[in-house]
C-alpha cells in the first residue's frame, strides 16, 4: 500500500519540477540565513565548533544537491531536514531555551516551496528523532541543551502529541497545494502544446488523474479534443508543422491513411520522404514568406507515400505568425486521379483510340497553328492527305479486327517515317494527314509523301504466324500559299489533288496547282 502510495506521488513530479527548482534556491539561500544566525549565536554559549560540524557541512550539501539534482526528490528530503538540523542547533546553542516550537516554522516553509508531504514526513522524523536520540542523551549528562527540563519522556510524549495534529495538517495542506501546483502546471503545458499546435499529445498520467477531478486540466483538454476532432474530420490530409524547427506537431487521420503516420516525435517536414524533390519544402517556405497573404493556395506538387508511391497533390500552406513559435498548417490533396482522368480525356478528345495518332481535332489545331504563321510572315507549311488503296478486301476477307491491325501498324509507320512531321493525323476511316512545316518545299513533300506510300505498301503480317498482306496509298499535296484561306480551303486543296491521284491509277503522288514544283 505505501509503496502504490508512493508511485502514485511520483506521478506528480514531473510537472512540479519548476516549482521545486525554484524552491531549491529558495531554500539554499536559507540555509545560508540559518547560517548566519546561528554563527551570529555562537558567542552566547562558546558554539563555534558545532557551528562548524553541524551548520556549514549541511549549508554546503543542500548547495551541492540543489546543483547536481535540482528539483529531485533526495534534495527535497535533504532540504527539509537540513532546515530541521538548524532547528535542533538553534535550540542547542540556546541551551534548551528555545524548544520545538521553533520546528513548525521550518515546516510551513517547506510546505509553500515544495508542496510534498514527503519532505514534510522526512522532516518530522528528522527533529523527533533529535529530539529522542540527543534529548535521551541531555538525560545522561550529555550537554546538548535539547530540553530545559529532566523530565525527558514526559517532554517528548508532549512535543510528540501536540507536534502530530500540526503535521497531519501540513500533509493535508502540502497534498492540496501539490494538486493545484500540479493542475496549474498542466493547464500551462496544454495550453502551450494547443499554440505550438501539438494536439496529439496528452501527457497526464493515469495514477494523477485517478486522485481527483482537476476542472482546469479538463477544460483544456477538452478544447484540445475538439480542435483534434476538427482536424480529424478535414477531407484532406492535414498537418501542423513548427517553422522554427521544421517539426510535424500534429497531423489528421486522413493524413495517416493517404499519406502514412510519423516515424517519430521528431519529424522534420523538410527531411521528410515524402517530397519528390527534396528542395520543395524550402522553396514553398521561401514562396510563403514573401506572399502578402502569408499562404500558398493549391499549389501542385508530387508526394510520394510512405511506401514510395508517387502522387500528384494539390498543396496549401497557411502561416500563422500571430504565436509563438509561428506555426503553419499544411493541406494535401491526393489529385492523383484526377490528373490521370483529365489527360484520359484529352487523349480521347485528341488522339484517335485505334492508332493512338492525333485525331481530326488535333488536326485542326495544327492546321490553324500553320495559318496563323503564316499569316505572321512566318514559314509556309504543306499537307499531305493519304488515303490507303486495297483497304476494303482486307476488311471483306479477313474481318474488322484485321482491318484495325493493318490501321495500326499504317499509324506506327507514320510516327516514325515522319519524325519532321508536326503532325500525322488519322482523319477517320482510312484517311490519314501529315502536316509538314520548317520551310519544306514541294519538291520535298513530295519525295515524303512517296517515302510514306513505299513504306505502306510494305507487306504487313496478322497476328503472330498469320498470313500477309499489302495495301497501298495514295497522297495529296496542297501547299500553304497566300491562296489558301482557312483550313477549310486548305483540306478541299489537298482532297482534290488526292482524287487526282486516284484517279490516275493509285499508288501515287499529286499536287494541288498552287505548288510550284521545282
Amino acid at each position: 500500500m505505501i509503496l502504490r502510495l508512493l508511485q502514485a506521488e511520483a506521478a506528480y513530479d514531473g510537472l512540479l519540477w519548476p516549482y521545486r527548482v525554484r524552491a531549491d534556491r529558495i531554500m539554499v539561500w536559507m540555509n545560508l540565513f540559518l547560517l548566519l544566525v546561528c554563527t551570529a549565536l555562537a558567542p552566547w554559549r562558546a558554539t563555534y565548533a558545532v557551528v562548524g560540524l553541524v551548520g556549514l557541512p549541511t549549508m554546503l550539501l543542500a548547495y551541492a544537491l540543489a546543483q547536481a539534482w535540482p528539483g529531485q526528490l533526495v534534495t527535497r528530503l535533504f532540504m527539509g531536514c537540513a532546515f530541521m538540523a538548524y532547528t535542533g542547533l538553534i535550540i542547542h546553542q540556546s541551551g534548551g531555551d528555545i524548544e520545538a516550537h521553533f520546528a513548525a516554522f521550518g515546516l510551513i516553509g517547506v510546505l509553500l516551496y515544495y508542496r510534498d508531504w514527503r519532505s514534510i514526513v522526512a522532516a518530522t522524523v528528522f527533529i523527533y528523532l533529535h529530539h529522542l536520540v540527543l534529548g535521551y542523551a541531555q538525560t545522561l549528562g550529555v550537554p546538548v541543551y535539547v530540553f530545559d527540563q529532566n523530565n525527558f519522556w514526559v517532554l517528548f510524549g508532549v512535543h510528540v502529541a501536540y507536534f502530530l495534529p500540526f503535521i497531519a495538517m501540513m500533509v493535508y495542506l502540502s497534498v492540496w497545494l501539490r494538486r493545484e501546483g500540479y493542475e496549474a502546471q498542466h493547464v500551462i503545458v496544454l495550453a502551450q502544446q494547443v499554440v505550438q499546435g501539438n494536439l496529439m499529445d496528452d501527457g497526464t498520467p493515469s495514477a494523477v488523474l485517478a486522485h481527483g477531478n482537476m476542472p482546469l486540466v479538463a477544460a483544456v483538454q477538452q478544447m484540445k479534443r475538439r480542435l483534434l476532432d476538427l482536424l480529424k474530420v478535414l477531407p484532406v490530409a492535414a498537418a501542423v508543422v513548427r517553422i522554427d524547427t521544421g517539426t510535424i506537431v500534429s497531423i489528421n487521420e486522413a493524413w495517416e491513411r493517404r499519406i502514412g503516420p510519423l516515424g517519430g516525435k521528431d519529424d522534420r517536414i523538410g527531411e521528410s520522404p515524402i517530397w519528390a524533390d527534396p528542395a520543395t519544402w524550402s522553396d514553398l517556405i521561401a514562396r510563403m514568406h514573401s506572399a502578402a497573404e502569408k499562404l500558398i493556395n493549391k499549389t501542385e506538387v508530387v508526394l510520394r507515400k510512405n511506401d514510395g508511391t508517387p502522387m500528384i497533390c494539390e498543396l496549401s500552406i497557411v502561416l500563422h505568425e500571430g504565436v509563438t513559435p509561428v506555426m503553419a498548417i499544411l493541406t494535401v490533396e491526393d489529385i492523383t486521379l484526377r490528373r490521370r482522368a483529365e489527360e484520359t480525356m484529352k487523349r480521347l478528345a485528341f488522339r484517335d483510340a485505334l492508332t493512338d495518332l492525333p485525331n481530326r481535332a488535333s488536326l485542326q489545331v495544327a492546321l490553324e497553328l500553320a495559318i496563323n504563321a503564316r499569316d505572321q510572315g512566318g514559314q509556309s507549311g504543306v499537307l499531305v492527305m493519304l488515303d490507303l488503296d486495297g483497304f476494303k478486301p482486307v476488311n471483306d476477307h479477313y474481318g474488322h479486327d484485321a482491318g484495325d491491325e493493318v490501321l495500326r501498324t499504317i499509324g506506327t509507320r507514320l510516327q516514325w517515317l515522319n519524325q519532321r512531321a508536326d503532325v500525322a493525323a488519322r482523319l477517320g476511316g482510312d484517311e490519314f494527314c501529315l502536316v509538314l512545316g520548317h520551310g519544306i518545299t514541294a519538291p520535298e513533300a513530295v519525295a515524303t509523301a512517296e517515302q510514306v506510300i513505299a513504306a505502306v505498301s510494305q507487306p504487313i503480317r496478322l497476328g503472330d504466324g498469320g498470313p500477309s498482306v499489302c495495301v497501298g496509298a495514295s497522297a495529296g499535296v496542297a501547299c500553304l500559299t497566300p491562296e489558301v484561306h482557312n483550313i477549310e480551303d486548305w483540306l478541299k486543296r489537298a482532297d482534290e489533288a488526292l482524287y487526282r491521284a486516284k484517279r490516275s491509277g493509285k499508288n501515287r503522288v499529286c499536287t494541288a496547282p498552287e505548288c510550284q514544283m521545282g
